[in-house]
């Protein structure tokens, strides 16, 4: 009988069904106490199975939870790292990558506080505050290679490039304590970090030997009796931009002053070296009295037998200092700029040759046209006229307004009072050589110190 119970039991029909299914089973001697019993118990039974099976359903549910829990904090661990790396490969400056890195780190809620160190030839130094020294817990991570924590609420991790140590982050909080999982995943930050630390002292070594060449290679400008000479160079604030940028000034045996501006394309050490050669070769085909055009030409074949595809611009000019006579050619440079003794200013924009060492056929033109006593030229690169934010005619506006606005008198205040105007305080991802000369005149006699 039992059997026949679980079964009408089991059956979908109706509540009153069952219970007369479960009447004509029953046997005749059977009483009404022991059907109860009897169904009471298998109820139960039946009660017990749904539990479990319900119990098994929760687990199921909470662990399904759990999975899709680790899932996304294993994803937000991954787009967290992916914005680490960016940032580590963005700015080839290094306290700008670290910082950016840093401000990650607080935002992701891994850190409320961060200091970052880098290291030195004479230990570790702190970016934000140079005079600050490391404690004993940073040095011992520095020492290590290895996170080292200090209580529950800070952690020091190593900036760890193969087998050097390149600085320390020191992460803060203010609550919450570090466990296992933090400490892996600052590791992870610090090692991406790392590289992109490495990167760019590279870079910056590469910037700081590249501008000491350069530096090296640019000569003194000497000031004539007729003529005043000064010339500037200004390095680019940001990336390894040294290197295309030159200027020389320079007389000829017959007593012409030769003056020369130029720019290689590219950046770095292979543009620097290519600048001293072709400001050398510029130097002795001039020395030699070829003109500015002959000269060009005889540099532009010089380049186009070099290896690599680096090319130039440039402008040549040449004065003669009892006439005034100015000769100039240029290539593919920005126009020189004259400036009249009355303070009006304008371009000697005529025609001019492409830029040197490209595989065509041309000519360089080469004009001539006489100074006035008190007049004034500049040559500079085109790192004084161009801006991403702005075209080159608007760079080129600004350049003539800075020189009609500048009220100073002698060539090295107006110098740099034109530098100050067309640069400023900002970042400029360029190099930048102005090369500015004023003639006298004939009749003027007595030296002038070289400004």
């Amino acid at each position: 009988m039992r059997a026949e119970v679980e079964r009408i039991l089991r059956d979908r029909n109706s509540a009153p069904e069952r219970l007369l299914s479960i009447t004509d089973a029953l046997d005749a001697d059977g009483t009404v106490a022991e059907v109860l019993g009897l169904l009471t118990e298998v109820i139960r039974e039946q009660q017990g199975e749904l539990r479990w099976h319900q119990s098994e359903l929760e687990q199921t549910n909470a662990g399904l939870l759990a999975l899709h829990a680790e899932i996304d904090r294993q994803r937000q661990r991954t787009v967290f790292l992916d914005d680490v790396s960016r940032a580590s490969a963005t700015s080839l400056d290094s306290v700008e990558m670290l910082d950016q890195v840093a401000a990650l780190l607080r935002r992701h809620g891994l850190a409320h506080r961060t200091l970052v160190w880098t290291a030195a030839d004479y230990g570790l130094v702190c970016p934000a505050d140079p005079h600050l020294g490391p404690d004993e817990v940073t040095l011992r991570a520095f020492a290590s290679h290895e996170p080292v924590q200090h209580g529950s609420s800070r952690v020091s991790v190593p900036l760890t490039a193969g087998p050097h140590v390149l600085g320390v982050f020191d992460l803060h909080r203010d609550s919450a304590e570090f466990d296992h999982e933090d400490i892996a995943l600052a590791k992870a930050v610090a090692n991406r970090a790392a590289v992109g630390l490495r990167n760019a002292n590279e870079y910056e070594r590469e910037h700081e030997l590249a501008e000491r060449l350069q530096r090296a290679m640019l000569p003194t400008p000497v000031s004539h009796d007729e003529l005043d000479i000064v010339a500037r160079y200004r390095s680019a604030t940001r990336g390894v931009h040294v290197g295309g940028d030159w200027y020389d000034a320079f007389q000829r045996p017959d007593g012409t002053v030769v003056l020369t501006v130029g720019d290689v394309t590219g950046h770095g050490l292979d543009a620097a070296v290519v600048m001293g050669k072709l400001q050398n070769v510029l130097r002795a085909y001039a020395i030699e009295g070829h003109g500015p055009s002959a000269s060009l030409r005889l540099v532009h074949d010089l380049l186009r037998g070099e290896p690599g595809l680096l090319f130039a611009t440039a402008v040549v000019a040449e004065i003669e200092l009892g006439t005034g006579v100015m000769r100039w050619a240029s290539a593919g440079h920005p126009p020189p700029l004259l400036q009249d003794r009355d303070g009006s200013v304008r371009y000697l924009d005529l025609a001019h040759g492409p830029m040197l060492g490209v595989n065509i056929p041309f000519d360089i033109p080469e004009h001539e046209r006489p100074l006035v006593p008190g007049s004034s030229v500049v040559l500079y690169t085109d790192g004084l006229i161009e801006r991403r934010s702005s075209d080159i005619d608007a760079g080129l506006e600004r350049l003539a307004g800075a020189f009609t606005a500048c009220e100073a008198e002698r060539l090295t205040e107006r110098t740099e009072y034109v530098l100050t105007t067309m640069l400023g305080d900002s970042d400029h991802d360029d190099d930048v050589c102005v090369l500015l000369c004023r003639w006298a005149g004939p009749s003027e006699t007595g030296g002038r110190a070289s400004a």
